[in-house]
């Protein structure tokens, strides 16, 4: 593992990258989950699978998460959103394609939308060739987290800063602490509340049909919206929102396939 160091080697993301002996091979880059790290079984799934057809590879610690700096209550969604940038501006090589899973689908629709307002005729946008989100959290800490807190939650999340919550799944004992200055943060970065997410790259979206911790209807929602006509969602009926068995990664491999196929 190596660290990518930013703010004169205050902080650092901590990441892996697996490099293919072909010319202009094309990079994956992994995006993980909230409160996730790098080496989880999806990640590491994916590096095989990419060394096995030869394509660049790219999975990391963002800011606050796994072995990267920084405490995880002091992230917000443009700290991890500058992270992803980082990775691509300093790391990545070639035609990129951005495999988000849960929040990690949300940041790289939002670095693929803001790089397109940048300028979508520059070559640096052009480099990032498509999406693939897996149980896409898209906006999750309004309508997933805020929205679904009491009134007394809520001003216990506003007076004191930090809030400990326990997610839907009724298997979930370890709760988690979110901040609300996370909140505050991503209302900046909302998706869903717009008619149209500026966005003309091929995206695939993938979701659970039991996943109860991010519905499925999310994915929907931003297929609906996007601005790209190359857009497939590929609904499981019988998964959750790991997406981590064989099937699954199958069908995840097929998406990689199409996409660069394109």
């Amino acid at each position: 593992m190596k660290k990518l160091y930013i703010d004169s080697r205050e902080r650092f993301i901590v990441y892996n990258k697996q490099t293919s002996s072909k010319n202009k091979a094309p990079c994956v880059i992994f995006l993980h989950g909230f409160m996730s790290n790098m080496n989880g079984s999806k990640a590491i799934a994916m590096e095989q699978y990419c060394q096995n057809k030869g394509y660049d590879f790219i999975r990391f610690d963002n800011f606050g998460c796994g072995e990267a700096s920084g405490d995880f209550t002091d992230q917000t969604i443009t700290d991890w959103l500058y992270g992803l940038n980082l990775v691509i501006q300093e790391l990545a090589d070639g035609p990129i394609l951005l495999v988000g899973s849960s929040m990690g689908g949300w940041l790289a629709l939002l670095a693929v939308k803001l790089r397109y307002y940048a300028g979508a005729n520059s070559s640096d946008a052009k480099k990032i060739i498509g999406i693939i989100t897996i149980a896409a959290a898209v906006d999750f800490t309004e309508s997933l987290i805020w929205n679904e807190l009491t009134d007394s939650e809520k001003d216990i999340l506003t007076e004191q800063g930090v809030y400990e919550i326990c997610g839907s799944n009724e298997n979930c004992s370890q709760p988690y602490p979110i901040s609300y200055k996370l909140i505050e943060d991503g209302r900046k970065h909302l998706l869903l509340n717009g008619l149209q997410i500026d966005i003309s790259c091929p995206v695939h979206l993938i979701h659970g049909m039991k996943d109860i911790d991010v519905p499925y209807a999310i994915s929907l929602e931003v297929a609906g919206k996007l601005k790209s006509d190359q857009v497939v969602v590929k609904l499981i009926k019988d998964a959750d929102h790991k997406l981590s068995r064989e099937e699954d990664l199958r069908i995840l491999y097929n998406s990689i396939e199409e996409i660069l196929k394109i």
